[in-house]
């Protein structure tokens, strides 16, 4: 009986020698309370049904969020825009297209509501780990007819249900979506996209240079973010990568590295369609074989900064993003992979 506190205590220890994780940080004793406005349902409810008054109360809750979204969804939708905007979205939730989105979404969601919510929560005492003084912004859920993935206003992070659906979803089927976009529409992506999100809205000031480099740590700044604040979620996961192309990421790493040194400066080309060909989506990265994931430009540009927060413990999460000069990062990330 004297012997129990000790084996416990010395099993506390074994624990934290064993958790070689270096993103893990202490947030045990922080709170946060998340939830998600279902804005897809209030105003679902209300253009049903036409409800002037309600509508008013939307519009006192929502402000300029609902205002913009019933411009968008009337675009999306041709519907005239000479109607009122209570008739745009009323035309907009009949729709028996998107009435079958608000099924298919209402039953994803509620299937994995409860690990959303506890990834979320935890990536959100992260967030106050790193960021005591910020508010934490609310988050919406709204349906588009499959168009955002993520959207961002002024405190809000509103997170598009209908490109959540998962591979198999027939809806996506019939609509011949790409396989490597298709391969991300899956519930478990939310968190990261969600937290992707909130990256770009805290921090959308880059760095003073436009070239190749620093579009690449831009992007490598944002994925270390969300690295930080997902620490157990897999890379494959993180980045929308299969196993496959994650396996070729680091197998690869230092030939990537070396073709963007010793081909024709281009980490410090300024021409848009170039950095198009590294950073943007795609099945693979053109100049590399057809087993490469596009996007080999974020992935290096994350490593680089990997690399820089490594010899630099000094340099805060926050400070990292307050940097504006890119050679600054690249100097003193030591970066030199194999």
């Amino acid at each position: 009986m004297n012997f129990r506190p000790f084996i416990i205590f010395v099993s506390f220890f074994l624990i934290i020698a064993c958790d070689k994780n270096p993103y893990h940080r202490d947030v045990s004793d922080i709170q946060v309370d998340f939830q998600t406005i279902p804005f897809h349902s209030d105003v679902r409810s209300v253009g049903m049904n036409k409800d002037s008054m309600g509508f008013r109360e939307l519009q006192a809750k929502y402000g300029a969020f609902l205002q913009t979204y019933i411009a968008d969804v009337g675009r999306t939708m041709q519907i005239p825009g000479t109607r009122s905007e209570l008739e745009i979205l009323h035309t907009f939730v009949i729709n028996k297209w998107i009435q079958e989105l608000y099924r298919l979404s209402d039953s994803t969601l509620q299937k994995h509501q409860s690990e959303i919510d506890e990834k979320m929560t935890d990536a959100l005492k992260y967030y106050k780990y790193y960021f005591p003084d910020k508010n934490i912004p609310r988050f919406y859920t709204f349906i588009t007819g499959v168009n955002y993935s993520m959207a961002i206003d002024s405190n809000v992070i509103a997170i598009g249900i209908d490109k959540y659906l998962g591979t198999k979803c027939d809806f996506y089927n019939s609509m011949r979506i790409e396989s490597y976009i298709k391969r991300n529409m899956i519930p478990e992506k939310i968190p990261s996209d969600a937290m992707r999100a909130l990256a770009e809205s805290e921090f959308s000031d880059g760095f003073d240079e436009d070239y190749l480099l620093a579009t690449m740590l831009q992007h490598g700044r944002y994925q270390y973010f969300v690295k930080c604040m997902l620490p157990d979620e897999p890379d494959s996961l993180l980045w929308g990568f299969t196993a496959k192309q994650m396996e070729f990421c680091e197998k690869s790493e230092g030939e990537f590295w070396k073709y963007l040194i010793s081909t024709d400066n281009l980490l410090f080309s300024t021409d848009y369609m170039v950095q198009k060909r590294f950073v943007d989506d795609g099945p693979f990265t053109s100049v590399f074989t057809k087993d490469s994931p596009a996007r080999v430009g974020q992935w290096i540009g994350f490593k680089i900064i990997e690399s820089f927060m490594q010899n630099n413990p000094d340099v805060t999460l926050e400070k990292l993003f307050s940097i504006k000069s890119s050679k600054e990062i690249i100097n003193k990330s030591r970066y030199n992979p194999k």
